[in-house]
């Protein structure tokens, strides 16, 4: 399933340059070649502490903005 905006992803990798840890979650805000997805990442008053370009293979996504529904994903 290809991500599409506004789709809730979860990080599989840390991103040390950007302060973001395996786990986190972000919302897609912007579709790019190559599988190349601008994503955003907010603390819990809604206050963006991250914007940046992840590939898709960095991620999962864990609620669909398509069918508004939280994705049954499990992590090996």
């Amino acid at each position: 399933m290809k991500p599409e905006l506004l789709d809730v992803i979860e990080l599989l990798v840390d991103i040390p340059n950007f302060s973001l840890r395996k786990g986190e979650q972000g919302t897609i805000i912007e579709d790019y070649e190559d599988d190349i997805f601008e994503v955003e990442f907010a603390n819990k008053k809604g206050e963006a502490t991250a914007i940046c370009s992840i590939h898709q293979d960095k991620f999962i996504v864990v609620w669909s903005s398509k069918t508004e529904q939280w994705l049954n994903t499990v992590l090996a």
